[in-house]
């Protein structure tokens, strides 16, 4: 499937996310901001906190993003 090379926030609370190949997506969360495993991220300076280690996205270690969640999450 392939590893996280980067995710970056931006405005809107959508993340810019960059894979190994050089291939890229921007995944729009503000629709899961009123989900409870994503509720957190309301806040900006939270969401802003994201960071990668190649197999998942995450929030410190309050939430994390899977790479097949990732796709799963574009497609919809």
């Amino acid at each position: 499937m392939g590893y996280i090379k980067s995710v970056v926030p931006r405005e809107d609370y959508k993340l810019k996310v960059t894979m190994d190949n050089g291939n890229s997506l921007i995944l729009g969360m503000r629709s899961k901001l009123d989900t409870i495993r994503f509720g957190m991220l309301e806040n900006k300076e939270f969401f802003d906190t994201v960071t990668t280690d190649g197999r998942c996205i995450k929030w410190q270690d309050k939430i994390e993003i899977s790479v097949n969640e990732i796709f799963q999450m574009a497609q919809k």
